[in-house]
């Protein structure tokens, strides 16, 4: 049985706000957004430190095949790291960019158009260097373990995506 199994769901018809509690069940909402995922797309992190994002991540590389718990880490020092999966994944980490400009310097445009899937934590202080469609997934920090994580798409690119994943966590309740 699913762990999600337990989590509050609402949203829009352009979002779903699903609220959960703790580590695993970040992981597990992420190993079932990796699959939704097609090459090319682009999904933007924001939230706090400490609020999930690169559990989340783990868990979107599980999704695809990747040993997520085991491969993925923080990249904050080096800024972007590169996991081999059927589809790649590129995990950009904004946190300690001065500017946007610098986002640029790394290529990410190249990336974010490529062949895999591009992953920037901390998106929000390079919202100018996202592409004009991609997927929003927020973090609010709601007590020392629960988060309420709403995830939402600029661009018509997304919009099956948002419907596939609401079908997905609502099969689980």
């Amino acid at each position: 049985m699913s762990i999600l199994n337990k989590t509050k769901l609402s949203g829009t018809d352009n979002s779903i706000n699903i609220e959960i509690n703790g580590v695993e069940e970040t992981i597990e909402l992420g190993a079932l957004i990796g699959p939704l995922l097609r090459p090319g797309d682009v999904v933007a992190l924001v939230g706090r430190l400490g609020a999930g994002k690169t559990y989340l991540t783990k868990g979107i590389a599980e999704g695809l095949g990747i040993d997520g718990r085991k491969l993925v880490t923080s990249p904050s020092y080096v800024l972007i790291n590169q996991y081999e999966g059927n589809i790649p994944i590129y995990h950009f980490d904004a946190y300690r960019l001065k500017s946007p400009g610098e986002m640029y310097d790394i290529d990410c445009v190249e990336y974010f158009e490529g062949d895999g899937i591009s992953i920037v934590e901390w998106a929000d202080k390079v919202m100018e260097c996202m592409p004009e469609a991609f997927i929003e997934i927020s973090f609010r920090i709601t007590n020392q373990t629960s988060r309420e994580i709403t995830v939402t798409y600029k661009g018509e690119r997304y919009r099956s995506f948002i419907k596939r994943l609401k079908e997905k966590v609502k099969c689980l309740k």
